[in-house]
């Protein structure tokens, strides 16, 4: 009897573990999962294989999103000081230039851009952030 309790509290810290490392893996995990390319530009895109007329509707679509989701700033210079690309929103103001994973289907998945961010020594960094 006296082990019972014991092995409820066992699989109690084990299912928590398995719990936080699934968590952890999932918002660490590279972009572009499930055959998906990688990509910023119409370039990029061509250079995949995919058609030019693709390349630009899935780059305007995630400039779309980026526009209304991403920080925006009023200059240029500005937004390149702390973000790694942009461009002129539509709307007004700069916007960091997304990267997203196009899959077969043509649209845009998993749009993020590049912030940048200091580490203790002061050292600029990037990290992704994810918009959608």
């Amino acid at each position: 009897m006296a082990n019972t309790p014991l092995k409820l509290v066992v699989i109690l810290v084990a299912l928590a573990a398995a719990g936080f490392s699934f968590f952890y893996a999932r918002r660490t995990a590279p972009a572009c999962t499930e055959d998906g390319k990688y990509m910023s530009s119409v370039s990029e895109c061509q250079a995949w294989g995919f058609d030019s007329g693709l390349c630009k509707q899935a780059v305007d679509k995630a400039h779309v999103v980026a526009a209304q989701a991403a920080p925006k700033t009023e200059t240029m210079f500005q937004c390149e000081l702390r973000f790694s690309d942009c461009f002129e929103n539509p709307a007004g103001g700069f916007t960091p230039r997304p990267a997203f994973c196009l899959r077969a289907d043509g649209e845009p998945k998993e749009i993020r851009y590049l912030e940048y961010e200091s580490d203790r020594r002061n050292r600029k960094k990037t990290k992704e952030v994810r918009i959608d």
